[in-house]
This record gives structure tokens, sequence and C-alpha cells, in this order.
């Protein structure tokens, strides 16, 4: 796996100066993952909504993790995902329940994956998701080294979300029912991966700087 291509200057500077620094949390993968996420930094492609420079790094105790493979995915304004119909308006989505008849491998949309660089670092360009029953507003989350799959997912401010969602395209989809206090998903693992914001350009820059497992490096220790 090679070292990934560095991220942006100011989304770097914002990972450098992240307030807190993240043990990583395992959390459910959910019922939406799908194998083989693309290669690529924007993940947008048609989906509307409030634009989000998402940068995330990698840390273990002793330093940056380089050549990571970080894959991403995420819903739409309206709460779907790609390859999936629209959730159900009133239940809460579960690997049990998720909806799949209507499954279209051809759709890529908000979901993609890059490797870490040299200060263990990576960047996707994408949009803030919206939501669907029985979940808070999140991106999934999984990284890949030669010693470990690790599995988690990012969480946003409520406040932000809040404001985010009484935006168009979001406010089509009024009244989401769950946010960080009751999501049942979030508290799991450990300390939640709640991303630090700042606006930029009519959008949001996020980034988050996650301290992983020693032996996901797959170097041993004295």
């Amino acid at each position: 796996m090679s070292i990934g291509e560095p991220v942006s200057g100011e989304l770097a500077a914002l990972l450098n100066r992240c307030a807190v620094r993240r043990l990583w949390a395992e959390q459910d993968e959910g019922p939406y993952h799908r194998e083989a996420q693309p290669v690529r930094r924007n993940i947008v492609e048609d989906r509307d909504g409030v634009a989000l420079q998402l940068g995330i790094r990698l840390v273990l105790d002793d330093g940056a993790l380089p050549n990571a493979e970080v894959e991403i995915w995420q819903c739409d304004a309206p709460g779907r995902y790609s390859g999936f119909p629209p959730p159900d308006s009133s239940a809460a989505v579960t690997a049990a329940t998720a909806p799949r008849a209507e499954y279209l491998p051809g759709e890529t949309f908000l979901r993609g994956r890059q490797t870490t660089d040299a200060d263990g670092m990576v960047e996707f360009g994408t949009i803030y998701p919206g939501w669907y029953p029985g979940r808070t507003v999140h991106i999934h989350l999984i990284v890949h080294t030669p010693a470990a799959v690790l599995t988690s997912q990012l969480y946003f401010p409520d406040d932000i979300s809040d404001a985010v969602l009484a935006l168009p395209p979001y406010r089509d989809r009024p009244l989401r029912d769950t946010t960080n206090d009751t999501d049942t998903i979030l508290p799991t693992g450990g300390e939640p991966a709640i991303l630090d914001l700042v606006t930029v350009d009519g959008g949001y820059q996020a980034g988050i700087c996650l301290v992983v497992p020693a032996a996901a490096s797959g170097q041993q220790r004295a």
C-alpha cells in the first residue's frame, strides 16, 4: 500500500490543532456497507447538500499511522445510501430491517476510500449527512492496516446538525427522531468520535484525530 496524497493545507492545519485525540471506539458497521468502495477523494457525485471537507488523522501512541486505507460511506440529505432504497419513514433501520429489495449496484455516491499520507492524514470531499429513523447524524468509517480492520462511526455536534437540517434540501425531511443524546450506537465502544467543525465558504471543514490500537500497526513492541 503506497503513501497517500497529502491533504490540503488548511485541513492539515485543522487536524494538527484538533483539541482532543480520541481513542478508537470500535462500533457497529451498520447495514449499508459495500465492498470495493471507489478510490477517490471527492465522493459527492450528484448529491445536493452543504459542502463538507472531511479530514481524518490516524495516530499511534508514538506517532502517525501512514499507509492505512480509510473507507467511508454515508447517507445523502434525504437519508438514503447509494445502492439502497430510501429508509422507511416510520421505523428505525437495523441490519435485519434494512431495505435491500431494490439494490442498485451501479450507484456509488457518498462512498470512497483513500490511503493516509506520511502524517497519517486522509481527506474526503463530501456533503453534510442527512438522517434516517433511529440514528443521529453520522458517517461510517473502516480503517484497514496489514494487521487489523477497525470499524467505527463519526459524529457531529447536535447544534450544528440542527442548523444544517433546517436548510434546503435537508429541511424537506424535518423532525429527526434521534440526536446524539438518544442514539444507541454513539456511546458504544468508548468515547464517541465527534468531529471538530469550522465554517468555510458556505460549508464546513471537519476534522478528527483518532488514536488507533497499537496492534493495528503490525509492529512488535518491546
